[in-house]
């Protein structure tokens, strides 16, 4: 008999031994772990997301919540902005973050996506959940949820949670959980609207959402619809003075540098950064001497002997590669979600959701790298013809970023449906039972913007003087006759608008994204047979199947490689992967003593998680916890555990695809002093071998230094689960009525980490190794003859592991004044203490505490006050300044940077609201975010810290008829 069947025989007998032992008495206990409450007719601790009374303060492992007035009152409709200011998410990925040149050569279908990333552990290791059940990916390949999916106005609350949580929801939250609580009963009426915009008048949003929900059936039944709109408009690189290419400060290796002289830093910031060798006029070579396109001699910028970038001359300026920052966003998002109550055996809920989520944004421009041009082309300048014509030439090679064709981008548009069906109800007096299916599907068409069709352009590029009319045409008669426009690259903005039609073509790829979960459990007490001093043993026990599946389907011309040069030359792979497993759960709770003295509250609990993958076989996972409240107004809390996470269907099953990368070589003598103290020499090895000059081994004289390397990806089948031991411990007081602070520590140590490194970090990670006998010297190739990178291949390996340990305090106090109103006050802070990888076994420790997105200190301060129908409402959120550089090259080197650029600048972001309150089914407010327009600080990062849309400015309205919930 095989483990699965073996699985369910043993389901169902624990089924039958529960039910058979759980005769009926008066008193009803009932748990949901989706909600995070507790309901009990006797005493009951009811968790909400209260004000006062959080779930932050009710359960063994530190949880932190923000209800749904918390997300209004900051003004964002982007749910996981808000949720940055959690200490546990500051490096979560908003659409910041995943427009523009974020998106690397080959990506698709990862523009604008929002994903969570718990403790900055990746967000392959952040669980998302909606009502305490699992929702379908969004990203094709992965299991990442796009907060975008979830509906902002239809939350009542978030709690995010730090612990073993895979032995209660499953595997992959090794980092913790994030769950989302819908509203649910929702009797009435509920409308929302909100406009915003910047200082500037870019930027802007625009919300709307509308809610309606009836009772019936004498309240037994319930049925709500809700419908949200969200728009953002797109906000790029130059709209902003201070990012433009002449005002832009970027660090760089410094020409000169001398550690011995004082005052003289490797790296420091410098302005009009630009690409060597390369010109938006284009750049002609004859006989050694270079002309601009428009026939002018080419004036080189001031190369930086030890970086990949030069300063000044006719070079082309780095800002103008940036693109986008916010990405154009609109979003639909229509749900539906019912209850009827036959029986209090019998009752049945369902959910169903439609999304739809379209992101544009543009990156860089294309270029030709180069074009070759017949002499008898009318378009080259009267200089540059003649000097070919004197060396003998037939035809010219013009080098040229084009600046003046519309940037290269890409449209996602992402259609998530969803749906759930659960049955409920008593078994007796001390048994529940909870039976659920979920469906959930994610269509991903992802468009690219902007690519040149290489026949197309070339014949564009192919230009004559027509001897009837004299008019400059297209050579082809047939390319003429396709409504081909000549394409003039000589000179600056010289291409004319009305060539694009011809030869820009947008190919489109899809994705399906599909999951399948059944779920069923039992819950209860063994009040009917004994109770210990504290009570009854709670229990919960259950199985699970769930199986997840992804395909891609790239555009055939993508396959069919038809695009000019650079602009598509990463071949993609259809591929196409799933996995399924089967679950076995348990909980157990023992209240061991309750209103006794020194022991208030009293409670130790177990659970544990057995589970079996068709990809990596069994895993198992567990956690213990405990709660000792001494008096009612101190409680100490903790937990043990162990979860997994088992590799997602890309990192098992992707195909080898073609891959692309920007890599910086180690091996450059400006960067050797940046590694371990093997690096030096594993270089000067690596380059002897290859035929290179060590001595001269330089980007200004490679001649790819600023182009992207071809490379390959692919998935690894070999992969185990990785596994992860979490501890937490906390203190909860309440010295005051209404003052509630908690005090939690969290350590989190992850094994056999599933890790896949860039091609940058392989070839660093292949020199900074004690020898150059490793697999990551085996993925990078180096030229014969130079030695410079021409190749590489990466693929996930159990080879890393992490470690993160860290303070957080969750603190809110509420005060009534009889004539003052209501003052509350919230204070969330974290201290991270460690946050640490160990990309291979036998590698150093990478320190990656302290850096953008992951700062040491953060705080977010949030006061409101309500006189009558005013409410005021302010919030601060503080992040100590980060290094700007890693540890690995500024220790041991005081003279790396200037001491006064060794951090970022601090975050202080100040935001304040004001709402007022029109009887009961009217609402008017208004707010400004980043009051005092801080902005980000210099270097190539455009968001630290904190992003370039400046002081921000919304206002809108609410209306609620009838009895809301």
């Amino acid at each position: 008999m095989n483990k699965t069947s073996t699985m369910r025989r043993a389901l169902l007998s624990g089924c039958a031994v529960i039910l058979a032992g759980s005769p009926a008495i008066a008193q009803e206990t009932l748990q949901d772990a989706g909600q995070g409450t507790t309901r009990n007719t006797e005493n009951a601790i009811v968790v909400t997301g209260s004000r006062i009374r959080r779930p932050d303060y009710a359960a063994p492992n530190p949880v932190v919540s923000f209800d749904a007035a918390s997300i209004a009152q900051s003004g964002n409709t982007n749910v996981t902005t808000f949720l940055q200011r959690v200490p546990a998410l500051t490096n979560s990925l908003d659409s910041t973050r995943t427009a523009g040149n974020s998106q690397a050569d080959g990506a698709l279908g990862q523009v604008g996506l929002n994903l969570l990333d718990l403790r900055g552990l990746g967000t392959n290791r952040s669980l998302v959940l909606v009502n305490g059940r699992r929702h379908v990916a969004s990203q094709p390949d992965s299991a990442a949820v796009d907060i975008n999916t979830i509906p902002t106005d239809l939350i009542e609350r978030v709690d995010v949670l730090t612990g073993a949580a895979s032995a209660v929801y499953g595997a992959d939250g090794v980092s913790g959980v994030v769950n989302f609580v819908l509203r649910r009963n929702f009797d009435g009426i509920s409308a929302r609207a909100q406009i915003g915009i910047s200082e500037q008048g870019d930027a802007g949003n625009r919300f709307a959402s509308i809610i309606a929900g009836r009772n019936f059936a004498d309240g037994r039944a319930n049925l709500t619809v809700a419908y949200e709109y969200n728009a953002d408009d797109p906000l790029a690189n130059d709209a902003r003075k201070y990012l433009r290419s002449a005002n832009r400060a970027n660090f760089v290796n410094l020409n000169g540098y001398d550690p011995s002289k004082a005052g003289s830093y490797q790296k420091g910031p410098l302005r009009d950064i630009r690409y060597p060798d390369s010109s938006t006029y284009g750049i002609v070579d004859i006989a050694g001497v270079r002309y601009r396109g428009d026939g002018r001699i080419y004036t080189p910028g001031t190369v930086l002997e030890n970086d990949g970038y030069s300063t000044g001359g006719d070079d082309t300026p780095v800002a103008g590669y940036i693109g986008d920052i916010y990405p154009k966003t609109e979003r639909h998002a229509v749900n539906l979600l019912g209850r009827f109550e036959a029986s209090e055996a019998f009752k049945v809920s369902v959910e169903g959701k439609f999304v739809q989520s379209t992101v544009r944004t543009f990156a860089g421009y294309g270029g030709n790298y180069p074009a070759t041009v017949t002499l008898d082309n009318p378009f080259i300048p009267a200089s540059i013809l003649a000097a070919a014509q004197q060396a003998g030439l037939t035809a010219i090679d013009i080098s040229r970023n084009n600046f003046d064709i519309p940037r290269r981008g890409e449209e996602d548009r992402r259609r998530t449906y969803r749906g759930v069906i659960d049955v409920t109800g008593k078994i007796s007096d001390h048994a529940t039972y909870d039976a659920y299916y979920t469906y959930g599907r994610t269509d991903v068409r992802a468009t690219k913007l902007n690519d040149r069709l290489s026949d197309r352009f070339t014949a564009a590029l192919d230009a004559v003087r027509d001897p009837a009319t004299g008019r400059i045409v297209c050579r082809s008669a047939a390319a003429r006759a396709a409504g081909c426009v000549p394409v003039n690259t000589f000179g600056a903005n010289t291409v004319d608008p009305a060539s694009y039609d011809y030869y820009l073509f947008d190919p489109v790829s899809n994705a399906r994204l599909e999951q399948h979960v059944a779920n069923a459990s039992i819950s209860g007490d063994f009040g009917s047979l004994f109770q210990l001093p504290g009570g009854p043993i709670q229990f919960a026990f259950g199985g699970e199947y769930r199986r997840e599946s992804s395909r891609f389907r790239p555009a055939q011309e993508l396959l069919d490689n038809v695009f000019y040069q650079y602009d598509e030359y990463v071949i993609p792979t259809p591929s196409s992967g799933k996995f399924d497993v089967w679950e076995a759960f348990g909980e157990l709770n023992l209240p061991l003593f309750k209103d006794r003295p020194f022991a208030h509250l009293l409670s130790v609990g177990a659970a544990g998680r057995y589970s079996d993958y068709s990809t990596v076989g069994s895993t198992r996972t567990y956690q213990f916890n405990g709660v000792w409240a001494p008096v009612e107004q101190v409680t100490l809390r903790g937990s043990y555990g162990q979860s997994v996470r088992a590799p997602n269907i890309a990192e098992v099953f992707r195909p080898r695809t073609g891959d692309s990368d920007f890599v910086t070589d180690p091996c450059y003598l400006g960067n050797r002093g940046d590694g371990t103290q093997y690096r030096a020499a594993n270089c000067a090895a690596l380059i002897g071998s290859a035929g290179g000059d060590a001595a001269n081994f330089t980007s200004a004289n490679n001649p790819n230094a600023n182009i992207n390397i071809p490379g390959a990806r692919q998935g690894n089948a070999n992969l185990k689960a990785e596994t992860a031991r979490t501890w937490t411990a906390g203190l909860v007081l309440r010295p005051l009525p209404r003052l509630q602070i908690a005090l939690d520590w969290y350590d989190i140590r992850i094994k056999a980490a599933i890790n896949t490194a860039n091609a940058s970090t392989v070839a660093a990670l292949c020199v900074d190794q004690p020898t150059t006998d490793n697999p990551f010297c085996d993925a990078i190739s180096r030229q014969a003859g130079s030695g410079y990178i021409d190749s590489y291949i990466v693929q996930p390996e159990n080879v890393a592991a992490f470690r993160t340990a860290g303070l957080e305090l969750n603190a809110a106090y509420q005060v009534d004044t009889a004539n003052l109103g209501t003052f509350d006050m919230r204070l969330v802070g974290g201290y991270l203490h460690r946050l640490e990888q160990i990309p291979t076994i036998g590698a150093d420790v990478q320190d990656n505490r302290d850096r953008p997105f992951r700062p040491r200190y953060n705080l977010t301060f949030s006061p409101s006050w309500t006189l009558g129908a005013l409410t005021v409402n302010y919030n601060l959120r503080w992040q100590n300044g980060v290094r700007r550089f890693e540890r690995v090259a500024t220790d041991g080197n005081p003279s790396y940077v200037d001491p006064q650029y060794f951090r970022f600048k601090e975050l202080w972001q100040h935001d304040i609201r004001a709402q007022y309150q029109v009887g009961d089914a009217f609402a008017f407010y208004a707010g400004v975010n980043n009051f005092t327009n801080q902005k980000p600080d210099i270097g190539f990062e455009t968001n630290v810290p904190i992003s370039p849309v400046g002081r921000y400015f919304y206002a809108g309205a609410k209306m609620t008829l009838g009895s809301r919930r």
